[in-house]
């Protein structure tokens, strides 16, 4: 096959992305690569400003983008969410729940309205984006890919006050699997990405305890820098095209290596 043709398995053209947390960090590199794959990109976010800023960006640089608001912890805001994109889109070929807090606690300061929102966010809210992409995949009969953004943390403890983070993002890896044999005879494939120590505003802006300087330096990878944005948005064009048919249930960690150590 001429690289032309193994060129084309990574086309996103005709195909509509959802990305939530689309407005900044992993999610804007996301949302650029997409679109300049071909999707027709759906930029959704709580900061409604931020993502038609980067929505009318990428629509400059002559690829397709759209804002949607979206509060990944409410219900009815991904209800709203999906409803505009049943109306304007008509379709959903690929999901990408990338919304998530990092924000930090201590376990002896971790109270079950903390412990709730952080679950709500990273593991509710994609469950039932989940839910609702997949009602639309089967209605159109669409070989649909949904991509779940976890972390290293799910498999290997990586700082204090990490342990609400990493429970919920083990459990977004378990829904992973579990979603992606429920809908495998649909041709709907979902995956995981597990990125480790990636420099974004979120990670900056994190309430919580600061990591400690020695804590800090176990972060270091193999590979000898902290991943960037467009090192994850690689990843995530990997698992939405065709390029990766044949994988489904996995979870790939793009940490530098960290895991390894």
């Amino acid at each position: 096959m001429a690289l032309t043709e193994h060129m084309k398995l990574y086309s996103l053209s005709g195909r509509v992305a959802l990305v939530t947390g689309g407005a900044q960090g992993m999610g804007a590199a996301i949302c650029r690569l997409l679109a300049d794959a071909g999707a027709q990109v759906v930029i959704a976010d709580i900061q409604v400003d931020k993502a038609e800023a980067l929505a009318a960006a990428i629509r400059e640089r002559g690829a397709s983008a759209r804002s949607c608001r979206l509060d990944v912890a409410d219900e009815a805001s991904i209800l709203s969410a999906i409803e505009s994109i049943e109306s304007e889109q008509g379709r959903l070929d690929v999901l990408v729940n990338n919304a998530g807090t990092q924000d930090r606690r201590m376990l002896e300061d971790t109270d079950s309205s903390y412990w709730d929102r952080v679950m709500a966010i990273n593991l509710r809210g994609p469950a039932l984006l989940t839910r609702e992409a997949v009602r639309i995949m089967r209605a159109g009969r669409i070989d649909g890919r949904i991509v779940n953004i976890a972390s290293n943390s799910a498999f290997h403890a990586t700082a204090p006050s990490l342990m609400t983070y990493s429970t919920s993002k083990a459990g977004l890896a378990a829904l992973t699997r579990a979603a992606a044999m429920e809908v495998a005879k649909d041709g709907i494939r979902v995956n995981a990405l597990c990125p480790g120590n990636t420099t974004t505003e979120g990670q900056l802006t994190a309430s919580g305890p600061a990591f400690p300087a020695d804590q800090i330096a176990r972060f270091a990878p193999p590979i000898g820098r902290a991943g960037t944005p467009e090192d994850i948005a690689g990843c995530v064009l990997f698992l939405a095209s065709d390029v990766s048919g044949y994988v489904t249930g996995q979870t790939l960690v793009a940490d530098g290596g960290w895991l390894t150590c």
